[in-house]
């Protein structure tokens, strides 16, 4: 049998690592390491070694100007490779920080304010556990992993303690609540998980989405906050690609109410607001419209500049 390649032995752990620990669905994981070997193939057309970790600054420079790709292809190739090379210990992968253009329609998904508040409404007339995953990810721009990861223990009267994506088990962040909103909505809850609870024996999980079955609380999968979404879809009449539109529009909706992007990109986890802009889906849309209102404005202040009246101070 012939022996890997040191690029074969890290690929392989690493898509060990995205199915095990990550938990990646398995057509993810497909299309990551397609991916990864891609990018691998090009780097090596540009001289690169075959071990990822001598995978120098000006071979990846190769990878990232010198393709005919769309902007959203070529990042596309360079999150899913960077990170890879980071997880093997590539050091040369911090020293390249691309810049990519942000002043086009970027192909994300959102829904309308008026779609968003049917969506809602809806939710909340349905069970509540499909109120409160709406309410997590719409209002408090959680990410599906994040809502099944919430345990009863996180959820605090101001706040909620969040374990986010991330190396070694995600990075925990805190996201604040509405006192009089949030709390109606996750007792609204917690009172059939007590129900539930109650039909029980001995200790129980502490996950905060379960259901009962064989008298014990199962905490639910990806699948299952999936079907509720799509029962959501179903019900509200308004289709949309998953639960990242969700949070994507419930951060873009306060964008629009006039939150910095710094403050938007600690709710929604971000490190830095780049990302942020482009998970908001800003475009020349935006851009446009934020001049026209700058404008407006000057116009009103001139207005009112103009109907001041003047006053002549004695002795001037």
């Amino acid at each position: 049998m012939p022996r890997k390649s040191p690029f074969q032995r890290c690929l392989a752990g690493y898509v060990q690592y995205l199915s095990e620990e990550v938990r990646l669905a398995k057509e993810s994981v497909r299309d990551y390491e397609t991916a990864i070997e891609r990018c691998h193939d090009i780097v090596q057309g540009a001289g690169a070694p075959e071990n990822p970790l001598k995978v120098s600054k000006e071979h990846l420079r190769h990878l990232v100007d010198d393709q005919p790709w769309m902007t959203a292809t070529r990042k596309y190739y360079w999150t899913i490779y960077s990170g890879f090379l980071r997880w093997c210990g590539n050091q040369a992968v911090y020293s390249l920080r691309p810049r990519w253009p942000i002043a086009n329609r970027i192909n994300v998904d959102w829904l309308e304010a008026e779609q968003a508040y049917k969506v809602r409404e809806t939710a909340m007339q349905m069970n509540p556990m499909i109120g409160l995953m709406v309410h997590l990810e719409l209002d408090l721009l959680l990410r599906r992993v994040e809502v099944l990861r919430l345990r009863t223990r996180d959820i605090h009267k101001s706040h909620l303690d969040v374990l986010g994506k991330g190396r070694n088990g995600g990075k925990w962040r805190t996201v604040s609540l509405d006192t009089v909103e949030s709390a109606g909505i996750i007792d609204r809850w917690m009172q059939v998980r007590s129900q539930m609870l109650a039909q029980t024996a001995g200790p129980q999980t502490d996950a905060c989405m379960v259901y009962l079955e064989g008298g014990s609380l199962v905490p639910y999968k990806r699948s299952a906050l999936d079907d509720m979404l799509k029962s959501l879809m179903h019900e509200s009449g308004v289709t949309f690609k998953g639960h990242h539109t969700l949070r994507r529009t419930g951060g873009r909706l306060i964008w629009q109410q006039g939150v910095p992007l710094e403050t938007i990109a600690t709710i929604l986890g971000h490190e830095d607001t780049a990302t942020t802009i482009e998970y908001l889906g800003i475009n020349l849309d935006d851009q446009a419209q934020a001049v026209q209102s700058a404008r407006n404005a000057r116009l009103q202040m001139t207005k009112v500049a103009q109907n001041v009246p003047f006053v002549t101070v004695p002795g001037i």
